[in-house]
């Protein structure tokens, strides 16, 4: 494994977390926005004397050159706390010896900008981050410097007391601001941190919702399935219990042919249960078997809920599918699939429900310019005016107590937006009810 070393730079693609190189990037840009504010101030130390001030021009040239460059060696830097002494030398001491010296040759204590002192408590609060020992420094590094250049002039004891004071007073402003700010940090961190433990909550409810609507939709099917295994193995049961007697049997009149139609009706048989138990398997699977949203041809897909949803359906209604075959929408096969299935087991129950004789279902597709329309429709009794505007609504049924979740058309609708298409519903004029699921053609 290969191992970091201190001197070697720290790409955010890779070996930097996301948050970390956000963090750097910000510490780096503060140091150059610091770097950038000592140029244009020159013309302040010209007016001050009143004429250019060509020796603090090379001065500040050194000080934003010398705040630049260790912004930009920041990215080299591995351990936090080094990177956090390099920004408090860019920030608090590089600043304040370089003021020094410049109000030094701008003539001292007498120039304007000796007055800076009093701001630089204030200035270095964005390099102190709220750490009160570094406000502190922010406070003493400006007193040392101030203090100097007026022992160096020989200021009598009183001034120089009284102008230290104002600059302890404005240092402990500065430290005061600095303890708020730690706080607000620290209560933005808790906030953050019960933010994302209610999105994970939510996250969590949501799946169990999911898992709910997919055990439902089994549910719904259960009886179907009982009667669709019971059929094919009844068969299976009858040509098994015919081959045994014809093989206990020496000699006997049946052909080759016979037993060819009984293996393969057994075969089919078979092959049935199978599908049913695939189809379950599939319809159950947890979310994380989905893919992505893509190019998604839309006959297997309506073919494959067609054939999960004909368990039901089979025994209520006639089924009409009309897909063509260039039907070729954006979207994910999986969920679009569990969408379809729950408004072919919408209608169905609804044509149940309303005791319709003769109910029929049918799914169509047409390509519509660059989008892609399936509408599932039936022939039962539609859908209530006052019901229409909160169908997709979530937790709302109109279905008995126990026999709905109110999940399955607000998780549809999610789901069919998600692939950047609609889902809506509307009464049939002839009657009954009819479901449009519009999607962006691939």
């Amino acid at each position: 494994m290969a191992q970091r070393h201190e001197g070697a730079p720290r790409e955010g693609s890779g070996d930097m977390p996301g948050a970390e190189e956000l963090a750097l990037r910000d510490e780096q840009r503060l140091l150059y926005m610091l770097a950038l504010t000592c140029l244009p101030l020159w013309l302040v130390d010209s007016l001050s004397v009143g004429r250019p001030a060509w020796d603090t021009l090379a001065l500040r040239l050194g000080w934003a050159g010398l705040t630049g460059a260790m912004g930009w060696a920041l990215r080299w830097v591995e351990r936090p706390s080094r990177r956090r002494g390099m920004r408090m030398v860019a920030g608090m001491v590089v600043p304040n010896v370089f003021l020094g010296l410049v109000v030094y040759r701008l003539g001292g204590t007498g120039n304007p900008l000796f007055h800076w002192f009093f701001m630089m408590p204030l200035m270095t609060l964005s390099v102190s981050r709220g750490e009160l020992w570094q406000g502190a420094l922010s406070t003493l590094l400006p007193m040392g410097v101030a203090g100097t250049l007026m022992g160096l002039e020989g200021m009598a004891l009183v001034p120089m007391v009284s102008r230290l004071l104002l600059l302890l007073g404005a240092g402990a402003v500065g430290m005061q601001m600095s303890v708020f700010y730690r706080r607000m940090r620290r209560a933005q961190a808790r906030a953050e941190g019960d933010q994302r433990a209610v999105q994970e909550a939510l996250e969590e409810s949501n799946a169990r919702a999911l898992q709910a609507e997919r055990l439902a939709q089994v549910g719904r099917l259960a009886a179907g399935v009982a009667h669709e295994v019971k059929n094919p193995l009844a068969y299976v049961q009858a040509n098994l219990r015919f081959l045994l007697e014809e093989w206990r049997q020496p000699a006997s009149g049946t052909n080759d042919t016979e037993y060819t139609e009984a293996l393969q009706e057994t075969m089919q048989g078979v092959e049935r249960i199978h599908q049913i138990v695939k189809d379950l398997t599939a319809l159950s699977r947890a979310e994380g078997a989905v893919e992505g949203v893509g190019r998604c041809e839309l006959v297997p897909v309506v073919d494959a809920s067609v054939r999960l949803a004909s368990v039901r359906l089979k025994s209520l209604v006639k089924l009409a599918v009309e897909v063509p075959p260039e039907a070729v929408a954006r979207a994910e096969p999986r969920r679009l699939g569990q969408v379809l299935l729950n408004l072919l087991l919408n209608a169905a129950d609804a044509i149940e429900d309303a005791r319709v004789q003769d109910g029929r279902v049918a799914v169509r597709a047409e390509v519509v310019g660059e989008r892609v329309r399936v509408m599932v429709e039936d022939n039962g009794p539609g859908i209530a005016a006052e019901h229409l505007p909160r169908l997709f609504t979530t937790f709302f049924t109109t279905k008995e107590p126990g026999k709905g979740t109110g999940l399955g058309l607000a998780l549809s609708r999610q789901y069919v937006e998600s692939f950047g298409g609609t889902l809506r519903a509307e009464n049939r004029p002839e009657g009954g009810a009819r479901f449009i699921v519009e999607l962006p053609g691939a």
